[in-house]
């Protein structure tokens, strides 16, 4: 197989075995740095002195050597006042080398940097995403000369990112560029135990849980983790229908039989499992048994053999949790998990059967969830307590299967590329981010739409990781000043903008619309328009298939008789609640005859949309949408005067 990077093939072959040579021009290198990682506001040119910035190399033409796994080797040369090329070579059993030692941290910024500039060709599936052989592998931090201290149970202590080693203009950039994109809700990073910036995005208030969606898959999995370090479960080997006897059918095939809680830790069940959203959801929940009836789903491949993502395991693993324990996994969850780390205000539903949701609807505060991460950080210590082993911190994050959107995928965790780490993932472009070697974590929430919930929280990593420094930087007051004016800004919100409404505006305003037959019930509407605000009141109406599942697990309820919603008409959001969420919306005309109302739910459930008013000849076509892609409606109501 080969693979291209910045127009430059080299052979890829697996470590231990031959060499691996890279050769990257100075403009692919730039390349690398600007076009495909999108890094245009670091100053890193594709010189010595834009390559000290990051990688702390201070004279001009020296070979830096980088410290590799496995007797890997990697040198940038950097001849004159040019980086005119770069040489990554493998040399089995090399152990040393000329040249001075690069940082532990550039490791971690050339692989996400090098990952980003590559692209597979050939026809190998599983190209994209070779995933280094399961061996554990212990990391220690080298970041000595930070000070060390408390654990956070109570609160992070805050300081300076110049403390932690961290830029604080780097930082600035990274808070402008997340407020510019949109879509992004907080970033927490914490470095060292200190917390270095924890910022809410406009319009997602501060102090609020934030719905996690999959990355409660890593807080069921290491449930599993605390239930077998208890003895409570034999192992990760252990055959799922022994566990789950009473929902098992009474006769169980070969394949099913041998399917085990690892298959399900490493998403290998080999169930059909096309569960995305609303397609598949209500035909398990309109059962009160949800295990018994995911036991029964066919079986495509042999368990283990394949990795296919499924809700249906991280499930099964919150069944096994409860069958163990005697309890709902929420519940053991705040015994073993939650209790010792401090995290007392969550939401985390259980359903009729006493199991808990292990696939998805645990609500955080960044802050808390950024514990989670630490706690993976400090090998599941926690205040001198051995919270999970360390034992099953590393098989949890190490590969343990190929994917296709990552270097592999561990125990419910995702691994990161260039061995920088691993992270807890979630729809939307939920994040926790651990990277041992650099001690920080980073927490994302968000609900990015669908073409950038991949690249954008990717970009943002990469950001991330260029702000950082091995060791403590001179104080930065200008810098600082500069990071508290970006976080002001990105929490306030853009400014209001005038407010224009075309003549069908006073036509319309007030007037009774009657549906006419539809499949979300809805009866009768009204829209009202003032200076800055319009009024929305509407009769009826359901959230469709998934109204079960919305109600029962993410607090989203309707109502009986006609509910009003307030919405902004000068580019800002008006927060009030919908569908017992506190929820943003804000309108605004598009040409004379369309209304466009945007709505963001911004706590348990964070479902996003819109309502698309198209006025014509006495009638109305309304059309709702969903940024999950589950629901996109059109239904005509007609004029009542």
């Amino acid at each position: 197989m080969a693979r291209k990077c910045a127009g430059q093939v080299f052979a890829n072959s697996r470590v231990g075995h031959g060499a691996i040579a890279l050769v990257l021009p100075r403009a692919g290198w730039k390349r690398t740095l600007h076009g495909t990682a999108g890094l245009d506001s670091r100053p890193i040119q594709g010189s010595s002195q834009g390559l000290a910035s990051v990688f702390g190399v201070r004279q001009p033409g020296a070979n830096v050597m980088l410290p590799m796994r496995r007797g890997c080797r990697t040198a940038l040369s950097a001849p004159g006042a040019n980086c005119d090329d770069a040489r990554m070579a493998y040399e089995p059993g090399s152990s040393g080398g000329c040249g001075r030692s690069l940082p532990t941290h550039v490791v971690a910024v050339c692989m996400v940097l090098l990952a980003a500039a590559c692209s597979s060709s050939g026809d190998d599936p599983a190209s994209e995403t070779r995933s280094p052989s399961p061996t554990t592998t212990t990391t220690t931090t080298t970041t000595t000369a930070f000070t060390s201290v408390e654990w956070p149970t109570d609160g992070w202590p805050a300081t300076t990112p110049e403390k932690q080693g961290m830029e604080s203009t780097a930082l600035a950039d990274l808070v402008d560029w997340m407020a510019g994109h949109g879509g992004f809700d907080s970033i927490t990073i914490i470095r060292n135990g200190h917390v270095v910036l924890d910022t809410t995005i406009y319009p997602f208030p501060d102090d609020t849980g934030h719905g996690l969606y999959s990355v409660t898959k890593s807080v069921t999995g290491t449930l599993i983790g605390i239930a077998i370090d208890r003895g409570l479960l034999a192992g990760v080997d252990v055959r799922v229908v022994d566990v789950l006897a009473q929902a098992a059918p009474q006769t169980v095939d070969e394949s099913l039989a041998a399917m085990t809680v690892e298959d399900l830790l490493t998403m290998r069940s080999g169930l059909e499992c096309h569960d995305q959203g609303a397609r598949i959801l209500p035909e398990i929940i309109i059962h009160e048994d949800w295990a018994t009836q995911v036991l029964r789903l066919p079986i495509l491949v042999e368990p283990g053999t394949r990795f296919h993502y499924c809700n249906w395991d991280s499930y099964l693993l919150s069944a096994v949790v409860t069958e163990v324990t005697g309890m709902p996994a929420a519940a053991f969850a705040d015994e073993a998990l939650f209790g010792p780390l401090g995290i007392r205000e969550y939401t985390w539903p259980t359903n009729a059967d006493g199991v808990t949701i292990g696939f998805a609807d645990l609500v955080l505060e960044p802050a808390d969830a950024a514990k989670l991460g630490y706690l993976y950080l400090r090998d599941g210590v926690w205040d001198g307590q051995q919270v999970v082993s360390s034992t099953w911190v590393a098989a949890a994050t190490r590969s343990h299967t190929t994917t296709h959107g990552s270097a592999g995928y561990g125990y419910q965790w995702w691994i990161d590329g260039g061995g920088s780490g691993a992270s807890a993932r979630g729809h939307g472009g939920q994040r926790i981010s651990i990277v041992p070697d650099l001690d920080l974590v980073v927490v994302l929430t968000a609900y990015l739409e669908p073409r950038q919930r991949t690249s954008l929280p990717d970009q943002l990593m990469q950001r991330v990781l260029l702000a950082v420094r091995p060791d403590p930087l001179d104080p930065d007051p200008e810098g600082n000043a500069r990071l508290a004016a970006a976080v002001d800004a990105a929490r306030r919100g853009p400014p209001s903008s005038p407010v224009t409404m075309p003549e069908l505006a006073d036509a319309i305003d007030g007037v009774r619309y009657e549906f006419r037959a539809n499949e979300f019930q809805n009866e009768w509407f009204a829209l009202t328009f003032e200076d800055q605000r319009a009024h929305l009141t509407i009769e009826g109406g359901t959230l469709g298939p998934l109204e079960p599942y919305l109600e029962t697990f993410r607090g989203v309820v309707t109502r009986d008789g006609p509910v009003e919603y307030e919405i902004g008409l000068d580019g800002r959001f008006t927060v009030g609640e919908s569908w017992g969420q506190p929820t943003g919306w804000r309108g605004r005309w598009h040409g004379d005859d369309r209304f466009v109302a945007e709505f963001k739910m911004l706590e348990r459930a964070n479902v996003r949309g819109s309502l698309e008013f198209t006025f014509e000849d006495g009638m109305v076509h309304l059309r709702f949408r969903d940024s999950m892609g589950d629901l996109d409606q059109t239904s005509t109501a007609d004029r009542v005067d």
